[in-house]
């Protein structure tokens, strides 16, 4: 929207910055993760330890994992798993399986590598558990988004300086919902 393009543009520009496995792809790249870790340790073939130490020996990129603002931990991250296990615990044992891996995975990056769940990581185990397939991932993420694009794209239009996430936020004061 910056360089003064039409919102279908801008909204095609950012869907395509989100195919990438580094941002809105992650979901799916954290989910076919741990549905490799279960293929490879099913039946006891392989330790979920195991598996993760092979990946790190191989420098596998390990998606889901890490943030560039929230170095100390993804806050979302444990908001979505907590409710995400609540589901998983509601629909069985095959449903919690992959918290219960998930969890292992987590317990492994933060001893092995200091790194924290990103808020992919859960959302990927879900998304999983509640029957999405995973090609519907980074759909879903962009459509959670898409509002908030377009809200930016008027605001780029309407007054063209560069809109810098970090900044300090001038808009209206805290507004109180009356439903």
């Amino acid at each position: 929207a910056s360089t003064e393009s039409d919102m279908h543009s801008a909204v095609c520009g950012g869907i395509g910055a989100l195919k990438g496995p580094l941002h809105g792809g992650a979901n799916e790249m954290a989910m076919e993760m741990l549905k490799d870790i279960d293929r490879d340790c099913s039946g006891g073939a392989m330790s979920v330890d195991a598996w993760m130490q092979r990946a790190f020996a191989e420098k596998r990129k390990l998606m889901g994992f890490g943030h560039r603002v929230y170095k100390n931990g993804d806050h979302r991250a444990g908001i979505l798993r907590s409710w995400g296990l609540k589901l998983a615990e509601q629909l069985g044992p095959t449903a919690k399986k992959w918290f219960d891996m998930g969890d292992q995975v987590q317990a492994i990056m933060l001893r092995d590598k200091t790194i924290h769940p990103n808020v992919d990581f859960p959302c990927g185990m879900t998304y999983f558990i509640m029957g999405i397939p995973v090609p519907q991932y980074t759909p879903i993420f962009v459509a959670a988004r898409i509002t908030g694009w377009c809200a930016h794209i008027m605001e780029q239009h309407a007054n063209n300086r560069i809109i810098r996430p970090l900044a300090e936020y001038k808009g209206p004061a805290l507004q109180h919902w009356k439903g």
